[in-house]
């Protein structure tokens, strides 16, 4: 009974934790904390280097960031890629992004909002609490953002 209370707590507390004391790597290697994306909501654009689709998405995304950055934050969270893997990819697609790109490589982003989706696109509010869900990019993306 008490591992079944100690399970369920462990599931209550991973839906209602935010994600700013997550740590990441930038594609320097250099740990950033998504706490420095706080006052704004965040649009999360979740990948791996075996994804389907995630070229063209990351793509968009270059022409999508200056419509939305006044209203979002915009990050790309690599899962299970080093920041070299990452780095080797976006030369071999010639992507140039506007926008950070991140490493997640040992899955600590992925463990805590618990994908469903890959790719995936994922709204926070700015408190940092998962508000939408999406596969891959969505088209209409700007009118997801929410406003409040």
């Amino acid at each position: 009974m008490i591992q079944l209370l100690f399970l369920i707590l462990t599931l209550f507390l991973s839906c209602t934790q935010g994600i700013h004391d997550i740590e990441l790597s930038d594609i320097e290697g250099n740990k950033v904390y998504l706490s420095e994306y706080r006052d704004k909501p965040l649009v999360v654009y979740v990948w791996s280097g075996t994804c389907i689709g995630h070229t063209e998405d990351m793509k968009r995304l270059i022409t999508l960031y200056p419509k939305i950055k006044d209203k979002a934050q915009l990050i790309s969270i690599a899962v299970m890629m080093n920041p070299q893997d990452v780095k080797v990819f976006l030369k071999k697609t010639k992507i140039k992004p506007n926008y950070e790109i991140l490493s997640d490589e040992k899955g600590k982003f992925a463990q805590r909002v618990t994908l469903v989706f890959l790719p995936a696109t994922l709204i926070f509010d700015k408190k940092g609490k998962l508000v939408e869900s999406y596969p891959g990019l969505p088209r209409d993306l700007i009118s997801l953002i929410p406003t409040h």
